[in-house]
């Protein structure tokens, strides 16, 4: 069972400082561009976002009691904030 990306917003924003549910990632292996929210995220000792066209893991997160394991794999497109 999976959700999409977009359940993570909140953490996803507390850990990048800003909204990242519509950055665009392309996979490092089927190479697909999508954005952060339509990948699909799995929860269990983590949660772990998954290429919605391949299936590949594009990030692992685990909360830790003071801080964030991250793990981000492809291509991560973020505009330059102003």
């Amino acid at each position: 069972m999976h959700t999409d990306g977009n359940a993570i917003a909140g953490l996803l924003e507390e850990i990048f400082a800003r909204e990242v549910t519509s950055t665009e990632r392309v996979c490092q292996s089927c190479r697909a561009r999508n954005r952060i929210g339509d990948h699909q995220l799995y929860r269990g000792a983590g949660l772990v976002l998954r290429c919605p066209s391949c299936g590949d893991v594009a990030a692992c997160i685990a909360t830790l009691p003071d801080s964030y394991a991250v793990s981000l794999r492809g291509m991560w497109l973020m505009d330059r904030q102003t």
